[in-house]
C-alpha cells in the first residue's frame, strides 16, 4: 500500500478542457487522511534536521481540517525533532485570491450587497416586474438589501460554475425565464459599472478575469488535501499553476477512475458506489431526544475501548447539537462544538436584535425585553441605584414596577405621556423608560416624522460609542483580548463575541464612501444585527471533550470512534432543488452542482467514515429538531437492493432496546430531587382572612397559602390585553363610580347609560390613557356594550323600587370604639374577616334588602356555589354565606335570614344580564356555616396539603410541578442503568 500510495498518476483531465495535470498521490482509505498527509509532507519536505513548509500553501474543504493539519504537523515535527517552519494553510473558500494578483481592492460582500441595492433601486419599478412580481416598498432599504443579498449570492453561485448570466439565457426553457435572466444580464452590468465607479472589483469577475488572461500564477507549492469538491471556477484557476500543485487523495489507486486530476469527484463514477455498510452500524431513534439519547448510549458501548477524546460525534443538522450537549453534560461528559456559535446567540448579539426591535417599535413591549438584558439591566440598575441615593422612597425594585406598569395600564408606545395615575404609582417604570430614550437619543425615535439618518460608516461610529456607554472600558478591552492573538486563545465567549462585533464596526466605519448609503439609526442597527448571524466564534477544545463537527467535516476526521446522528433526508445529502432562481433541472442543463453531485460528495465522504475507524455507528431518526419526519438518507440505499430493503424495515420498524443512561446527578451525593416545597405552617398566626379566600383554600389548601399567606402571585407583563379578572375591574369600577354619584337614582334609561358610558371612559383614560394598547381599546368597547343592557336593568330595578344605598361598601378591620371589627368565632376564637361589596340595595317601601355582587359572566350563584360529587352537593364557593354572617356588622337593621343575596350579573348577552338572588334552602346554608367554621379550623392547624384534585387556570403548575411525573412515567419502560461516566 506505501508503494501504491506514492505512485504518480495521470488521470482524466478536469472539467475544464485546458486544465493541466497536477501531481496527484493516492494515499489509500484504510487510515485517516491528516495523519497520512502529515506523513507525506514530512517525507517530502522534511531533510537535515529541519521541516521547512513555509514554501507550501496546504488547502483543505473545511476550517477544522486545518486547525487539526497544524496540530499534527506540530506534534509530528516535534516527535522527529525537526526545527519547523510551517507551511500556510488555507480553506478551498480562501484560496482563490492566493492564485492571482490584484490591482484594485475587491469588494466585501456587504459592499457588493449594496451595489446591486442601488442597481435595483435605480430602475423604474415596471421594468423589474420579470425578477419579481411583487417589490419591496421603496423606502424599506431592509427589504432591498436582502432582495440585493440574493443576486449577489446567485452571481456568485454562477461564478463558481464559470458561468454568467447570459450563458445562462440560452439554457431557459421557457420565453418568461428568457425574459428574467435577460433582465439579470442587464443589471449585472449595471453592478459592475457601479463598482467600476467605486474603484473596486467584484472577485467572482476579477476570478473570471484571471482565468481567461491566463493570470493566475503561485510562487509556492499548493497541496490539495482531501479537497473532493472544488468549485469549477477553482478547478480553472489551478490548472494555471497545475505544475506546481499536488492532490493527496484519501483513496487506493485502484479507484483512481472515480476521481479527476486534481482529486474531485467524479460523479458518474459515484453514483452505482456501494457503501460498505453494515446493519448493526444503523441505530434507529424516534425525534430529536430519542436520537440524542441513543448517541449516549453508542458513548456508553464505546466507553470501555475509547477515551473521550477519540470519540466523535457528527451531526448532520445545526439544531441537534443543543439536545447532544445537554445529554452528555447531564452524563458528565464535556463537549466541543466545531461550529461554535453563531454571535447573534451570544449576549451582545441579543442585545444588538433588542436594541433594533427597540428602536423600530419603540413600544413597551419592546422596552421590557430590551431592559431584560443582563447588560442593560446592569446599566439602568445603576441609575436606578443613584436615584434612590436622591430619593430614598424610589422604589428599587425598578424592574417589578415596570412589569406593574405594564400588567395594570397596557401602554403602548414609549413616546406616548403616561396617564398621571400610572406616573404616581409606578415612577420607576417612568425613570427607566427616561433612561432607555437618554441611551437611544443618537439613534432618533421610531415614532418620530422625521428621522435623523447617517452614512453606514458614520453608525458604526455612533454605535461604538454606544456600546462603550452600556460596557465602559470594558468593549475596549475585551475586544483587544479577542483580537491579540496571545490572548485569544483564552478569552470567555463573550470576549469573543466583544472582539467579532468591533471587528465588523471596523468593517462597517471602512465602507467605500462610493457605495454607503444614509439610513436611519434603527436600519443601521438591523443591518448589523443580521450581519451577525454571519459571524461565529467558537472556543478551544480541551483533552477531555468529545468533538461535535458538522457531516463536511467528517471525513477528514482521524478519531478512531464516530457516532453519527441524523443520516436523514434531507439533511444528506442536502437537496439543492429548492432554489427558485436555479432549479435542479436548469441546474443539471447548465453542468453545475447538482443533487447527482451532492449524492457523489456525500457517498465518499461516507465510505472515508466507515473505511478509515474501526468504530462507527449511523443514528437514522424519525423526526428532525423541528417535528417534520424525516426518511433514512438515500445513503442508506447506495447498496445491493435486499440489503437496502432490510435496512429500511430495520429503521422504521419496533424501536430498538433501550437503557437508562445515568446521569451524575441521578445518583449518590449528587442525586437531584424536585420535592414540593415544604410549608412552614403559619397557620396559627393567622389573624383575618378575605371572602375570596375561602375559595381558594377549598380548591387546594397549598395554593391558598401560595397565594394568600406567602402573597405569591403571577404577573404577566406580556399579554397586551385585559385579564378576566382586569376586565371585570372595568366593569365594576365603573359602576361603583356611578352608584357613588348623583346619577345612581336616575330613571331614564338613556340618561343612565350616558352616565355609565361616560364613568367609563374617565376611568380607562385615568389608568390606560389615550395610547394604551389596542387590544384594551377594543375591550374598553366591549364593556361599553355591556353597560348599555345593564343600563335598561338599572333602570327597571329602580322603577320597582329599589335604591342603590351603598356602593363597594366594606367591614371594618379592627375594633374602634364606637364599633366592633368583622369577625367568625370558631370555638371561642376569633377570626377577622375582610370584605368589600359591590352594592347594597333598599327598597324603602318594604324596608328590603339586597346585598349584590357584580359579575361579567351570566352564571346563577347556585351554580358557582355548589357542585355535585360523587351524587353528593359541595360547596366550592362560601361568599354568598360569608356575606350573610356579616351583616351584623355592615349597619343594616335586618335579620340576616331576611336579606336577600345574590348577583348582579352584567354578561355579554341581554338575557343574562339581570338580578339573580341566591334560592339557598336553609339546611344548604347551615352546611356553609359548617364548612366556613371548618376551614378556619384546618387553617389555624396548619393544615395545607396540596390537592389531588385538577385545578384549572393553575398558577403554581411549576412549584407544584404537574408535569414532572409524567416525565418520569415516560421513562419507567427503559430496564438497565449504565453510568456514562464511566468514559471520561
Amino acid at each position: 500500500m506505501l508503494q501504491e500510495a506514492n505512485q504518480i498518476v495521470p488521470l482524466k483531465p478536469s472539467t475544464n478542457s485546458n486544465a493541466n495535470l497536477c501531481e496527484t498521490h493516492f494515499l489509500g482509505w484504510d487510515q485517516p487522511l491528516l495523519p497520512q498527509a502529515v506523513t507525506f509532507l514530512c517525507d517530502q519536505f522534511g531533510q537535515d534536521g529541519s521541516l521547512d513548509l513555509s514554501g507550501v500553501i496546504c488547502v483543505l474543504p473545511a476550517a477544522r481540517g486545518t486547525h487539526r493539519l497544524a496540530e499534527l504537523l506540530r506534534s509530528e515535527a516535534k516527535s522527529r525533532e525537526l526545527e519547523f517552519w510551517p507551511p500556510t494553510i488555507l480553506t478551498t473558500g480562501e484560496l482563490a485570491e492566493n492564485l492571482y494578483t490584484r490591482t484594485q481592492q475587491v469588494a466585501t460582500d456587504f459592499e457588493q450587497t449594496l451595489a446591486w441595492s442601488d442597481v435595483l433601486r435605480a430602475i423604474n419599478p415596471t421594468e423589474l416586474a420579470p425578477l419579481l412580481p411583487t417589490l419591496p416598498p421603496s423606502d424599506s432599504l431592509t427589504a432591498w438589501l436582502e432582495l440585493a443579498g440574493t443576486l449577489r449570492r446567485l452571481n456568485s453561485e454562477l461564478a463558481t460554475s464559470c458561468l454568467s448570466f447570459s450563458d445562462v439565457v440560452d439554457s431557459a426553457e421557457t420565453d418568461a425565464e428568457r425574459r428574467r435572466w435577460k433582465l439579470l444580464d442587464r443589471l449585472h452590468g449595471e453592478y459592475l459599472s457601479v463598482l467600476r465607479d467605486a474603484d473596486v472589483l467584484d472577485p467572482n469577475w476579477a476570478r473570471r478575469k484571471a482565468v481567461d488572461e491566463s493570470a493566475c500564477k503561485v510562487d509556492r507549492q499548493v497541496v490539495l488535501v482531501g479537497t473532493s469538491d472544488l468549485t469549477d471556477i477553482l478547478l480553472a484557476m489551478l490548472a494555471g499553476v497545475a505544475e506546481n500543485t499536488t492532490a493527496l487523495i484519501a483513496a487506493p489507486v485502484s479507484e483512481a477512475f472515480r476521481f479527476d486530476s486534481f482529486g474531485c469527484v467524479d460523479t458518474e463514477a459515484w453514483l452505482k458506489h456501494e457503501l460498505p455498510l453494515k446493519d448493526d452500524q444503523l441505530v434507529s431513534a424516534g425525534d430529536v431526544t430519542d436520537q440524542a439519547n441513543a448517541v449516549a448510549e453508542t458513548l456508553v458501548d464505546y466507553a470501555t475501548e475509547f477515551a473521550a477524546d477519540q470519540v466523535t460525534v457528527g451531526i448532520t443538522d445545526e439544531a441537534q447539537v443543543g439536545p447532544i450537549e445537554l445529554q452528555l453534560r447531564g452524563c458528565g461528559v464535556t463537549t466541543h462544538r466545531e461550529l461554535g456559535w453563531s454571535v447573534s446567540e451570544t449576549a451582545i448579539g441579543r442585545l444588538f436584535n433588542l436594541t433594533a426591535t427597540f428602536l423600530q417599535r419603540g413600544t413597551w413591549q419592546s422596552l421590557a425585553a430590551l431592559v431584560r438584558h443582563a447588560d442593560i439591566h446592569a446599566y439602568i440598575t445603576q441609575l436606578v441605584d443613584q436615584k434612590a441615593q436622591q430619593n430614598e422612597k424610589f422604589p428599587s425594585d425598578w424592574l417589578l414596577n415596570l412589569d406593574n406598569l405594564l400588567s395594570n395600564h397596557f401602554p403602548l408606545l414609549v413616546a406616548d405621556p403616561l396617564p398621571p395615575i400610572a406616573q404616581e404609582r409606578f415612577p420607576a417604570a417612568a425613570f427607566v423608560a427616561e433612561s432607555i430614550l437618554e441611551l437611544m437619543r443618537e439613534f432618533g425615535d421610531a415614532n418620530a416624522k422625521t428621522v435623523e439618518v447617517h452614512s453606514i460608516s458614520q453608525w458604526s461610529e455612533i454605535i461604538s460609542r454606544w456600546l462603550k456607554t452600556i460596557y465602559g472600558a470594558r468593549f475596549a478591552d475585551d475586544s483587544a483580548k479577542a483580537t491579540t492573538p496571545d490572548s485569544a486563545a483564552g478569552a470567555s465567549r463573550t470576549q469573543k463575541a466583544i472582539g467579532a462585533i468591533h471587528g465588523l464596526l471596523k468593517q462597517f466605519h471602512g465602507l467605500n464612501a462610493q457605495l454607503d448609503v444614509s439610513v436611519a439609526g434603527s436600519v443601521a442597527f438591523e443591518m448589523i444585527a443580521a450581519r451577525m448571524g454571519e459571524l461565529r466564534i467558537t472556543n478551544r477544545p480541551t483533552a477531555r471533550d468529545v468533538e461535535i463537527l458538522g457531516w463536511l467535516d467528517l471525513a477528514l476526521d482521524d478519531a478512531p470512534a464516530m457516532v453519527v446522528m441524523g443520516l436523514n433526508h434531507p439533511f444528506v445529502p442536502q437537496a439543492v432543488t429548492s432554489d427558485p432562481f436555479l432549479p435542479g433541472t436548469l441546474r443539471t442543463r447548465l453542468s453545475m452542482a447538482d443533487n447527482d453531485r451532492r449524492y457523489a460528495r456525500d457517498i465518499y465522504a461516507m465510505h472515508l467514515l466507515l473505511s478509515t475507524r474501526s468504530a462507527i455507528r449511523f443514528v437514522v431518526g424519525k423526526n428532525g429538531a423541528d417535528g417534520s419526519p424525516t426518511p433514512p438518507s438515500r445513503l442508506i440505499a447506495a447498496a445491493p437492493a435486499a440489503d437496502s430493503a432490510r435496512r429500511v424495515r430495520q429503521l422504521l420498524g419496533k424501536d430498538r432496546p433501550r437503557v437508562i443512561v445515568q446521569h451524575r446527578w441521578d445518583a449518590g451525593e449528587n442525586k437531584t430531587e424536585l420535592p414540593i416545597p415544604i410549608l412552614d405552617g403559619l397557620g396559627a398566626e393567622v389573624k383575618r382572612l378575605s371572602v375570596t379566600s375561602f375559595s381558594s383554600y377549598l380548591t387546594c389548601p397549598y395554593r391558598f397559602y401560595l397565594r394568600n399567606i406567602l402573597h405569591l402571585r403571577p404577573l404577566d407583563d406580556a399579554t397586551g390585553e385585559l385579564a378576566a379578572n382586569q376586565f371585570g375591574d372595568l366593569v365594576h369600577n365603573t359602576l361603583e363610580a356611578f352608584g357613588e354619584s348623583p346619577d345612581k337614582d336616575l330613571t331614564d334609561e338613556s340618561k343612565i347609560e350616558a352616565s355609565l358610558i361616560q364613568h367609563l371612559h374617565e376611568y380607562a383614560q385615568a389608568h390606560y390613557g389615550s395610547g394604551a394598547a389596542m387590544s384594551v381599546q377594543l375591550q374598553v368597547k366591549q364593556a361599553e356594550q355591556r353597560l348599555k343592557i345593564f343600563a335598561k336593568q338599572q333602570a327597571m330595578r329602580i322603577a320597582e323600587g329599589w335604591v342603590i344605598k351603598q356602593t363597594e361598601a366594606s367591614v371594618q378591620e379592627v375594633d374602634t370604639p364606637t364599633s366592633k371589627a368583622a369577625n367568625i368565632i370558631v370555638d371561642g376564637r376569633k377570626m377577622g374577616i375582610r370584605g368589600r361589596f359591590d352594592r347594597i340595595d333598599h327598597h324603602p317601601d318594604t324596608n328590603r334588602w339586597a346585598i349584590l355582587d357584580y359579575k361579567t359572566h351570566g352564571h346563577l350563584p347556585e351554580k358557582k356555589h355548589l357542585k355535585r360529587k360523587d351524587g353528593k352537593e359541595q360547596w366550592v364557593d362560601l361568599q354568598l354565606p360569608l356575606y350573610r354572617q356579616l351583616i351584623p356588622f355592615l349597619g343594616i337593621e335586618a335579620d340576616p335570614v331576611d336579606v336577600q343575596l345574590g348577583y348582579f350579573n352584567v354578561s355579554e348577552k341581554e338575557s343574562e344580564t339581570k338580578v339573580n338572588i341566591a334560592q339557598f334552602t336553609e339546611s344548604q346554608m347551615k352546611a356553609a356555616d359548617d364548612l366556613i367554621h371548618q376551614v378556619i379550623r384546618d387553617i389555624w392547624a396548619n393544615r395545607f396539603e396540596p390537592t389531588e384534585q385538577r385545578v384549572l387556570y393553575d398558577d403554581y403548575e411549576s412549584i407544584l410541578q404537574m408535569r414532572v411525573p409524567q416525565r418520569m412515567l415516560n421513562q419507567a419502560e427503559l430496564a438497565e442503568t449504565i453510568p456514562l461516566e464511566e468514559m471520561v
